[in-house]
């Protein structure tokens, strides 16, 4: 059976983070959750140790001295977990469980389709689903998600959700290199799947969340939004150059790659 891990950042989480949620679900479940501290300045890493110790077998902790972002915070997890075969399955998910963590098993099963290696959530809103948004973040949503599928030329509804799932091996080849965004960097993994000549369509799955509730709080400020076309415009230029991206997107020789103050065996 392909173990399952989750890659949850979180940056001063300390008054937002539901303990207890993760509780319930580690006690019913053997899912595996890994935390990247991305550089708090609050309690969060306290928090984090307590349920630690609670669930040694099932939580670790990866502090980074830093904030580095979500982009990043999200790749170091997933190269941290080089003990995974590539046939495991491997997601992030925002700290706050506005994706509540009852979906994963959602996710999970689409992966008994032998060509699926990639499925990410989509907030559609419909019957039998509850779907709860800011009108405000949910027209931006929709703004971003039009500039997505008219740059890479498909039709996703939702990239941006923050819940998404790989196949390890999979996932390695797509954060292998830094993102270019700190925070639109779903952006970038479907354009460096389009960049190894990956047909989006057929290794992927977008998923109708059943529920997902906005929490408030969220990190990207108004600043971020005014930034958008300049954030779209850096991923534009970054990946016009496909020799040069691609480079980057294949194991190295030796098998080693270096994320931060540690290098770690990940391709065996």
């Amino acid at each position: 059976m392909p173990k399952t891990t989750i890659v949850i950042p979180c940056y001063n989480e300390e008054k937002r983070i539901p303990i207890q949620d993760y509780r319930c679900f580690l006690f019913n479940n053997t899912t595996e959750v890994l935390f990247v501290n991305d550089g708090s300045t609050d309690r969060t890493q306290l928090l984090l140790q307590e349920l630690q110790q609670e669930f040694p077998l099932q939580v670790r902790v990866l502090p980074l001295p830093n904030n580095v972002g979500k982009a990043e915070a999200v790749r170091r997890g997933i190269l941290a977990t080089e003990e995974l075969e590539k046939n495991d399955i491997i997601g992030f998910m925002d700290a706050d469980l506005s994706t509540p963590l009852e979906e994963i098993k959602y996710f999970i099963s689409e992966f008994t389709n032998g060509r699926i290696q990639f499925v990410f959530g989509s907030r559609i809103s419909r019957i039998g689903a509850q779907i709860i948004r800011f009108h405000h973040r949910h027209y931006f949503g929709r703004i971003i998600a039009t500039m997505v599928s008219m740059y890479l030329r498909i039709p996703i509804y939702d990239s941006q959700c923050g819940a998404k799932f790989f196949q390890v091996g999979f996932a390695r080849k797509l954060f292998m290199a830094p993102f270019v965004s700190r925070w639109l960097f779903d952006v970038e993994i479907f354009r460096r799947i389009d960049l190894l000549d990956i047909n989006v369509k057929e290794c992927a799955l977008e998923l109708p969340l059943h529920t997902w509730i906005e929490k408030g709080g969220s990190k990207i400020s108004f600043k971020d939004y005014v930034q958008l076309p300049l954030e779209f415009y850096k991923i534009f230029a970054h990946y016009i150059n496909k020799k040069k991206i691609l480079r980057h997107l294949v194991p190295p020789p030796n098998g080693f790659i270096s994320f931060g103050p540690t290098t770690r065996t990940l391709f065996k």
